[in-house]
């Protein structure tokens, strides 16, 4: 009975620490985001993000004729994520086309790669490929491209830009992943002396130059291959930045998002980005490509090769990524 009884006082004791314990590192968050705020490097970068880009949504356009106008649920947050080639005194066009659908309740991701050349109907405009969407008109066109043309519309948006994709992996350190291909493709003489670049299968280690190879490198693969491979470097960015050295660098790659991502995501959904980053397993990553079942290539009349959407077969991804399937 003695030792139960002390087993008891020690479980109590311990039960008072651990809240005491809690209670303080509450009170010290708090006198941080609050007291101290200005002071601390962390809430500043936070803090840069609370004057977003200003662009004007116009009321959500109804999908075109035959497009089934889908009805996300309110605990699903839909983000595009774009990467352009955007270079200092020339235009840009973003060759990473991906829709992120996140459900804030059980942690699941969807990611839907779009490819860059698909032949859309830019409203208001003219009949264009996807990837020059955002120079005409930022992220409200794309959305109503998106919306008018396959029932989608995202509001929220990250573009990072070459540099800024150089940046985020060198501050991580790298990033690795499981792949079940290989690829092999021309490349710079600074990876490779004979510039010829090889990968995989299996465990892929890459620095920042190998990791921007790998998802442009496009002479001796389709563009489908290359949205695998965005896929395969994005989810190993995501599964590093919520590591402990993603953790330990959080205010380095907060300054990278600050100088090179253009975004209107708000604190508040990163916030909730990042609670949900904290249980992040690559079961809950759920990955989609706009592939050959969903297109057919055709050839404008100006000669340029492009893709024309199967809009149903488009819809019936995008379903299955909305319901986590």
């Amino acid at each position: 009975m003695r030792k139960n009884k002390n087993r008891i006082f020690g479980q109590t004791v311990l039960l008072v620490f651990s809240a005491l314990a809690f209670f303080v590192a509450f009170l010290l968050i708090f006198a941080a985001a609050t007291v101290f705020r200005s002071q601390i490097p962390f809430f500043q970068l936070v803090d840069q993000q609370d004057v977003a880009p200003v662009e004007t949504f116009g009321p959500e356009p109804a999908p075109y004729g035959g497009v089934m106008d889908f009805q996300v649920p309110a605990t699903t947050k839909l983000f595009m994520i774009l990467g352009s080639d955007s270079r200092p005194q020339a235009g840009y066009r973003t060759d990473v086309i991906m829709l992120a659908a996140v459900d804030t309740v059980s942690g699941q991701v969807s990611l839907v790669s779009f490819p860059r050349d698909l032949w859309v109907i830019i409203p208001g405009y003219y009949e264009q490929r996807i990837n020059t969407v955002m120079q005409i008109g930022g992220m409200p066109l794309l959305a109503n491209t998106l919306q008018t043309n396959f029932g989608i519309y995202p509001t929220d948006y990250a573009m990072i830009d070459m540099a800024g994709f150089l940046k985020v992996i060198d501050i991580l350190g790298g990033v690795e992943f499981e792949t079940e291909y290989a690829t092999a493709d021309a490349c710079d003489g600074s990876l490779e002396a004979d510039r010829w670049c090889e990968v995989g299968p299996g465990t892929v280690s890459l620095d920042s130059d190998w990791a921007l190879w790998y998802v442009r490198a496009r002479y001796n693969s389709s563009d489908f291959d290359r949205m695998r491979r965005t896929q395969e470097v994005v989810q190993a960015v995501m599964k590093k930045v919520t590591s402990p050295i993603g953790i330990l660098r959080m205010p380095a790659l907060m300054s990278a998002y600050s100088e090179n991502v253009q975004s209107n995501i708000t604190p508040g959904d990163l916030l909730v980005l990042s609670r949900l980053g904290l249980g992040f397993s690559a079961e809950k990553i759920h990955h989609y490509t706009i592939g050959p079942n969903q297109v057919t290539s055709w050839i404008t009349s100006d000669g340029a090769a492009v893709l024309l959407p199967n809009t149903a077969a488009i819809q019936a991804i995008l379903q299955s990524a909305l319901n986590f399937e």
